[in-house]
């Protein structure tokens, strides 16, 4: 699972930068190459390869590597920093502090001031294999403490990490993991503040966990909402196939759970498991509680009103099992937790609605790899009855 990545592989000697005089600028095309490649790495025996590089609001970038025989034991990690007009800031620079074996595939993330946060694997250093490491720096270079480590499942081998950065400095970290979900790799996140503070425990991103989840990529707006993409190996019925998974900074829902007639909204850390509903009245707050919370496997699917009683209750699905929990809501107040079953993880919750007309909310599942589609009516956390109701392409969405 160590090979070359093809987009990534090539020697640090092939960018291009800024080395144009502002007249000749102004006379270059888009897309014209502003001036002639360079190149980045200094140390130049043996191998240099699997370029990282990123880019802040001013222009300045930022390139990271594995050079080998360079950290005097086997592969490490090595960067450069460079202004926008192209120029070296300083030399190249180590970035793992432990030597032993290899330090491997980097991924660099900058954020508008030019703050930055590379992240490796590791092999041997957590104890099981590879692990993946991270370390900040600001703007000038300097590191902002120690290396630290990312996973905190560390059997077997977590790898080839991705990392993306918000305009604050708040990141996230992505890599595929070697038996965590069950069925040899899958792909898990975690997010951090612009401190380097974890914000709660690993995700798991995908939901469909046979075979590979690999070669994870992921991307932040500058509010702090992320997107994860791998290829996954069979899921679309022929070899690999590439899925994505959508993550806001903090998940939002409406409904009334109060029954006052206003909706009020339910919010949910994906990285910490934590709920809060505001009681709204209009533009108003009326109130504000956390309402406790679940693991990070458990993930808010729906809303709905599941038991007759005109308040809000909260559908949650496990990701990693596929089961499905009713939280039964009085305002705050949760007055039961109940299982309604579960589905196999390729299944999806897409819609919580009355498809029925009694009142009572039901769930409508559909099968992220096949289109397949099945509606359960529930009564009073029940599930009486399944119906399946044919299958759909996968460019079409439910509204």
């Amino acid at each position: 699972m160590h090979g070359h990545r093809t987009a990534s592989s090539l020697t640090l000697a092939l960018l291009t930068a800024t080395f144009l005089t502002p007249p000749e600028r102004a006379l270059a095309a888009p897309g014209d190459a502003l001036g002639r490649e360079f190149q980045v790495n200094s140390f130049t025996a043996s191998h240099q390869r699997a370029s990282s590089i990123a880019m802040d609001a001013d222009g300045d970038f930022i390139v990271a590597w594995h050079s080998t025989g360079q950290d005097g034991n086997s592969w490490g990690v090595f960067a450069r920093r460079y202004n926008a007009a192209g120029r070296p800031e300083g030399g190249v620079f180590q970035v793992n502090q432990e030597t032993a074996s290899h330090q491997t595939y980097p991924s660099v993330a900058v954020d508008a001031d030019g703050d930055f946060v590379v992240a490796w694997g590791s092999n041997g250093q957590d104890g099981s294999g590879y692990g993946i490491y991270a370390r900040r720096y600001d703007a000038a270079g300097v590191a902002q403490g120690p290396e630290f480590q990312v996973n905190t499942f560390v059997t077997g081998s977590q790898s080839r990490p991705a990392v993306a950065m918000d305009a604050e400095g708040d990141f996230v970290v992505a890599w595929q993991s070697n038996g965590q979900d069950g069925d040899s790799w899958g792909v898990y996140a975690r997010r951090y503040d612009a401190a380097g503070v974890a914000q709660g425990a690993e995700i798991p991103v995908n939901s469909h966990t046979t075979s590979q989840q690999i070669f994870p990529a992921v991307a932040m707006d500058v509010d702090g909402d992320f997107v994860v993409a791998w290829q996954s190996n069979g899921q679309d019925g022929s070899s690999y196939g590439v899925f994505a998974q959508r993550y806001d900074g903090v998940a939002r829902v409406a409904g009334d759970f109060d029954g006052d007639g206003n909706a009020d909204i339910l919010w949910h850390n994906a990285a910490t498991g934590t709920a809060v509903v505001w009681l709204m009245d209009g533009t108003e707050k009326l109130a504000v509680q956390s309402i406790g919370g679940a693991p990070v496997v458990w993930q808010v699917a729906r809303i709905g009103e599941f038991n007759g009683d005109g308040k809000a209750d909260i559908l949650w699905h496990n990701a990693v099992t596929g089961a499905a929990l009713v939280w039964q809501m009085d305002g705050f107040a949760r007055t039961a937790a109940v299982g309604v079953g579960g589905a196999p993880t390729a299944w999806v919750i897409e819609k919580v609605e009355d498809t029925d007309g009694d009142g009572l909310s039901d769930i409508f599942w559909r099968n992220s790899a096949t289109g397949a589609t099945v509606v359960w009516l529930i009564r009073g956390f029940a599930r009486v009855e399944v119906g399946g109701t044919g299958s759909v392409p996968a460019d079409w969405q439910t509204h």
